[in-house]
C-alpha cells in the first residue's frame, strides 16, 4: 500500500487518480479538522505532518504501507501555518515516521530552484527539505520539476484570473521574459508511478520539465486563449514588482509580491530528460489547457469528509 501526503492539491489529486487506475492500494493523508473532495477507491486517514505520531498511525493503521509519497507543503505562509513548520519539520516527522515504521520508499516531488540558501522563502524552505530527504538514509527519489500545470495549479490559474479581472490588458512581471518549461501535472503523475519500478531513479534527484522551453509571456497568451480571454499583454519591467503586485492584488489567485518576485529567475532542465529517463514524452502545453474552456461542464460534486483531532 502507498500512502500520500498532500493528497487534496493539484499534484496529489492526480497521483492518486494515476495510481488506483494503476492498480495500486492506495492511503490518503487528510488533514484534520478541513473538508477534502474523496477520492474514490482509497483508504481514508486523518493526521498532519506536524504531528510524527499521526503519520506513524497513518502509515501502519488499516493494512501498512510499504512506500510514501510525500507531496504536502505550503506555497504561502500564513501565522498559524509557516514553512519551517509544515515544509521542513513535517518532511523530517515524515521521514522519521518511517523510520519508526521500518519504511524505506519515499518519493518527493520538489520543484526546480529549490536551494537552501535560495532569496525567497518558498524555495528555501523546499530546498532544505530536500537536503533532509537526502541525508535521510532512505531508499528515496526526488523528482525536482518544473512549474507544474493542470486544474488548481497557481500559475494558470492566477493568469486566467487576471484576464478575468482585467478586460483589456494582461500585466506581466519582469517583462514576461522568464524561462519556463511547464510539466503537465498527469506527467508529473506519471513520473511518480514510474518510480515505484525504476532503479535507475533510487537515492537520485531526478529533474523533470516539459517538452518545451516557454516564456511567461509565451504561457500567458496560451492561457488567455485556453480561457477564452484575448488581452493584450504588458510587460512590466522587474524594478516595478511591487507596484505591479499592488496593482493585481485584487485579481482571483492573486499572488504575493514575494512570489512574483520570484518569477523573475529560470527554471528549465533537459529537454528530453522525461523521455530518457521514464520512456514517455510528456505532453505539449497547448494540449492540455482544456480545464480552463468556461463552458466546460462542471463536474460532479464529491463527497467530502471532516476530520476533527
Amino acid at each position: 500500500m502507498i500512502l500520500v501526503t498532500g493528497s487534496t492539491g493539484c499534484i496529489g489529486r492526480a497521483v492518486v487518480e494515476r495510481l488506483v487506475s494503476s492498480g495500486h492500494q492506495v492511503k490518503c493523508l487528510f488533514h484534520w479538522g478541513n473538508e477534502h473532495p474523496c477520492p474514490r477507491r482509497v483508504v481514508i486517514t486523518g493526521g498532519d505532518v506536524r504531528n510524527e505520531n499521526s503519520i506513524y498511525e497513518a502509515i501502519t493503521d488499516g493494512g501498512a504501507c510499504d512506500t510514501v509519497v510525500h507531496l504536502a507543503y505550503l506555497r504561502r505562509e500564513t501565522p498559524e501555518d509557516t514553512f519551517e513548520d509544515v515544509n521542513i519539520t513535517g518532511t523530517h516527522n515524515v521521514i522519521a515516521a518511517m523510520k519508526r515504521a521500518n519504511i524505506k520508499r519515499l518519493i518527493v516531488v520538489g520543484c526546480l530552484g529549490a536551494e537552501p540558501r535560495s532569496p525567497y522563502p518558498l524555495q528555501r524552505s523546499l530546498g532544505k527539505a530536500e537536503e533532509i530527504v537526502r541525508a535521510s538514509g532512505l531508499n528515496f527519489t526526488v523528482l525536482k520539476s518544473a512549474v507544474v500545470y493542470g486544474e488548481g495549479d497557481w500559475l494558470t490559474s492566477w493568469l486566467a484570473g487576471v484576464a478575468t479581472d482585467f478586460p483589456f490588458v494582461m500585466p506581466l512581471p519582469h517583462s514576461g521574459m522568464t524561462k519556463m518549461q511547464p510539466i503537465w501535472v498527469g506527467d508529473v503523475a506519471a513520473c511518480v508511478e514510474r518510480c515505484l519500478n525504476t532503479r535507475s531513479t533510487f537515492r537520485q534527484v531526478v529533474p523533470i520539465g516539459g517538452p518545451q522551453a516557454l516564456t511567461l509571456a509565451d504561457i500567458a497568451q496560451l492561457t488567455m486563449k485556453a480561457a477564452q480571454r484575448p488581452r493584450r499583454i504588458v510587460r512590466v519591467p522587474s524594478a516595478f514588482t511591487r507596484h505591479l503586485a499592488a496593482f493585481l492584488a485584487r485579481c482571483r489567485h492573486a499572488l504575493t509580491e514575494m512570489e512574483i518576485d520570484a518569477l523573475s529567475y529560470n527554471r528549465t532542465t533537459e529537454i528530453g530528460g522525461v523521455h530518457r529517463v521514464f520512456g514517455f514524452a510528456p505532453a505539449k502545453m497547448p494540449t492540455k489547457l482544456d480545464y480552463l474552456d468556461p463552458h466546460r461542464p462542471p463536474p460532479p460534486l464529491p463527497v467530502r469528509f471532516r476530520y476533527r483531532s
